[in-house]
């Protein structure tokens, strides 16, 4: 099989030739940089010869053009923040300028795509990150000062919402023009200690299921990230993605749990909070590696980390990550 056949394989849960597999993390600060944020993406693969790309321009991306300003940290290990919130009062999500997605800050990572489709091998698909408008919308008011928002004056942060969504989904949508083949969706408000399940619905679900509508039959790779602690995995299970990632090791549910609840195919099996960090792991992510590949009979599952692997990660445990998934060969 070559990189795409086992990517599409493992999607429609058939069986495959060895483990599919892959790694992504940011590349804080010089992720900034169109041309350098295409050489890194194409270099990390290269290098532990992964299956596809996750695209990782930086986090705060989505918020500039709205008035976020970066607080930078020196060095290449943390990423930008904002340096204070774009949103103050519940009446600024009424006042947001609306964007195509294909002009201002997001140029930045649609000319990095470019980029690195011209070099990309042919057999690796690239899937681009973007974030649930609720996500975004936290990372420019502070979540405090947006769920204050929503509990007092939800129709005004619904506004606001409208006009992320509609950015967001320009952005995708030419994203996939430039060579993309599917979405990383992210979502990190999905959580019961965050939110109810009535928010869940009213302001993520909502506007999540909008954008995957737009990418429908343009798309047949695209992932929900569940991000956090408390997740509501059961709620968004059936979103129509073809793949579902999240801190399976580090947080749960186990996928062997999740199983219960959706036959979609899983994309993990590493913990990227805890053991890629420790010293001598040598030995748990080898059998982190086995269990992936025991996972549904070696079927349906994508070895993954958790979240993005930490730049301090040692270079040796994702050689070894790689050599683990080779001995998985049938």
């Amino acid at each position: 099989m070559n990189r795409r056949e086992r990517i599409q394989a493992a999607l429609l849960k058939k069986e495959t030739d060895r483990l599919p597999f892959s790694l992504w993390r940011h590349f804080p600060n010089l992720d900034h940089h169109p041309r350098k944020l295409a050489e890194l993406s194409l270099e990390y693969q290269r290098k532990y010869d992964l299956d596809f790309i996750k695209f990782t321009p930086y986090g705060m991306l989505a918020t500039i053009d709205w008035g976020v300003n970066l607080k930078f940290t020196p060095g290449f290990d943390i990423a930008t923040v904002a340096a204070e919130p774009a949103i103050h009062s519940a009446d600024d999500w009424t006042k947001l300028r609306r964007f195509s997605g294909t002009d201002g800050e997001y140029l930045h990572a649609l000319e990095g795509l470019r980029l690195a489709m011209l070099d990309i091998p042919k057999d690796v698909p690239l899937i681009q990150t973007a974030f649930s408008p609720l996500t975004n919308a936290m990372k420019m008011a502070g979540e405090g000062a947006l769920l204050k928002h929503m509990r007092e004056d939800p129709e005004k942060v619904e506004k606001g919402l409208e006009v992320i969504t509609e950015a967001t989904i320009g952005y995708l949508t030419e994203s996939m023009k430039r060579g993309a083949e599917g979405v990383f969706l992210s979502t990190q408000m999905s959580c019961y200690d965050k939110i109810t399940l009535e928010e869940q619905e009213r302001f993520v679900r909502k506007y999540d299921l909008r954008i995957l509508e737009a990418l429908k039959g343009i798309t047949w790779f695209n992932v929900l990230h569940i991000h956090g602690s408390q997740i509501m995995f059961k709620e968004c299970a059936d979103y129509p993605v073809q793949a579902l990632n999240w801190h399976d090791q580090d947080d749960g549910p186990s996928m062997e749990e999740a199983r219960k609840l959706t036959d979609k195919c899983f994309l993990g099996g590493l913990s990227h909070l805890k053991v890629l960090l420790e010293k001598d792991a040598e030995e748990k992510i080898g059998k982190e590696v086995e269990h992936a590949w025991a996972q549904g009979g070696h079927r349906g599952v994508i070895l993954g980390p958790g979240c993005v692997v930490d730049p301090k990660t040692p270079e040796k445990y994702l050689y070894h990550i790689r050599d683990c998934v080779y001995a998985t060969k049938r």
